[in-house]
């Protein structure tokens, strides 16, 4: 692959048949790309879990990626990029506050860093302390990236699931800083909402044919637009594809009739001249057969789409409805000698569907883990958690079938392999280390996992974050489904409204009740 800058353009990137091969099992994630990028335009990638998104991105980026074999041409006069990824790096965690902002400080525009902290609700003051970037919670973290990104001269802004962490204000102020900058903005998102209200062209990375075969779409068109021309396509298509086997069908239906008789009329003559004739008979029935057979390879064709995740409960015995799990009252939340939140009063009750909204950095994860620490105690409670870091719980130098079996048996191996097959993993996935796997990948490793174990309370972190436009319903369906509890942090307003029965605000006050409406 080539790599080189362009003096033709502004702001341009120009792909030329890109192909992004994985070395592991030498499957295409990218097919013949081709797009030129304009200096203003605001590109989505988007895909299903595993498809190449953030290979792509950090492709164009123009990074070098050992595990990867690309081919094609990437001509770009790019000389200056901002880049937020979609995991706080591990050399920011041990940097403080103060070494990310003032020690390597000399491209940054301090009227705009200040000015984006109190956009965006951040102490400013906070930027010259000794805390450490890893101790921050996971939308803090992301916000002070924005600001210091944000804050340098750049010619195009490369986001990485950019909204998975944010609070609700937050991502509604990132929409409108993403429309309003003159400069390229590249992004991948599995949120809709902001897919809608952000990207003027779709670049979509399908895997079909049970993920085997890589299909990338192109198109200049906002995302509504685009879905809406999607389904329509598909619709149109689905219908002639079956117009035309209809057709077919009724065709060679006629066809064997005319071929059976010849058939029939051949075994049963003893004329030689009559046997002559319909020799010759048959030998037209045959052509005309293979003439259909030929125009059959140019119908249309059912279009090709890529499989929904299909993943359940079952046998959960859920605690009583009417049985208190336990009562907060007048609580306090603290991270050290900071004080996060105080009078908290919270009843939890054994079905409870409780979501938990609030800005970033007020305590959300802290209130999470203070909840499974009361919880764990409990022994007629058995407790699902699942991280908003999947480092939390997930061992990355495993496979997903390592990871997930208990036994080793040849049955429980099989099983399992099934149900990762159901959530579209390919075989050769199945046991790569889950270092390698996309974020996605390892959201329903976690999910699967929590099916496998059966709890009859859940805690979830951000369920929803890295998860396709297409699993996010079944992942909506599979939690207001459950027949037991939970507790959910999420900043996901469709996941809130279709999943839990009381959402809860929580501020430096404590928790306040929060009307569905009102997302």
């Amino acid at each position: 692959m080539q790599y080189r800058h362009s003096r033709k353009g502004i702001n341009m990137i120009k792909i030329n048949h890109l192909t992004i091969t994985q070395n592991k099992d030498l499957r295409d994630l990218i097919s013949d790309l081709n797009i030129t990028i304009q200096d203003g335009e605001k590109v989505a990638i988007i895909g299903e879990e595993g498809n190449g998104k953030s290979t792509l991105l950090k492709t164009l980026m123009g990074e070098r990626l050992e595990d990867f074999t690309i081919r094609g041409d990437i001509q770009s006069e790019l000389q200056s990029l901002a880049y937020i990824p979609q995991h706080l790096p591990e050399e920011l965690k041990k940097k403080s506050l103060q070494d990310y902002f003032f020690l390597e400080s000399a491209d940054l525009d301090f009227s705009i860093l200040y000015r984006l902290a109190e956009e965006l609700h951040f102490d400013s003051s906070r930027f010259a302390s000794d805390q450490e970037i890893g101790s921050l919670s996971g939308g803090e973290a992301l916000k002070i990236q924005l600001i210091h990104e944000l804050s340098k001269p750049f010619e195009i802004l490369f986001l990485d699931e950019p909204s998975n962490d944010l609070d609700l204000e937050t991502v509604d102020w990132l929409k409108i800083q993403i429309q309003k900058i003159r400069q390229t903005v590249i992004f991948i998102s599995h949120d809709e909402d902001f897919l809608s209200q952000t990207a003027d062209t779709i670049i979509h990375l399908r895997l079909v044919k049970h993920r085997k075969e890589a299909e990338t779409l192109v198109e200049h068109l906002d995302y509504d637009r685009y879905s809406e021309q999607r389904k329509a396509n598909f619709a149109r298509q689905s219908q002639q594809a079956a117009n035309d086997q209809r057709s077919y069908d009724k065709t060679m239906e006629k066809h064997r009739r005319v071929k059976q008789k010849v058939e029939t009329a051949l075994r049963a003559t003893k004329d030689s001249t009559a046997g002559r004739l319909l020799a010759k008979k048959m030998k037209n029935v045959l052509s005309q057969e293979k003439r259909y057979e030929k125009a059959a390879q140019s119908m249309t064709q059912k279009p090709l789409e890529e499989e929904e995740i299909q993943l359940f409960f079952s046998d959960i015995e859920p605690l009583a409805a009417s049985k208190v799990l336990l009562r907060l009252e007048k609580g306090t939340l603290s991270i050290g000698q900071r004080i996060l939140s105080q009078k908290l009063q919270l009843t939890v009750w054994g079905q409870d569907k409780i979501g938990i909204i609030g800005p970033n950095g007020i305590g959300k994860s802290t209130l999470l883990a203070k909840l499974q620490q009361l919880l764990s105690s409990k022994s007629e409670i058995s407790l699902g958690f699942m991280p908003q870091n999947y480092q939390e719980t997930l061992q990355l130098d495993l496979s997903p079938v390592e990871f997930l079996s208990q036994t080793g048996h040849k049955e429980e191996l099989q099983k399992i392999q099934s149900l990762l097959a159901s959530l579209n993993f390919s075989y050769p996935e199945m046991h790569h280390q889950i270092h390698s796997l996309s974020g996605g990948q390892q959201g329903k490793l976690l999910l699967l996992n929590l099916v496998l174990r059966k709890p009859n309370f859940l805690l979830l972190d951000e369920p929803t974050r890295n998860f396709s436009p297409t699993s996010q319903p079944e992942i909506r369906k599979l939690f207001a489904n459950y027949p037991g509890g939970l507790v959910t942090v999420s900043h996901d307003r469709r996941f809130l409204k279709e999943v839990c029965r009381s959402i809860y605000r929580l501020s430096e006050n404590g928790l306040e009740v929060v009307d569905l409406q009102d997302l």
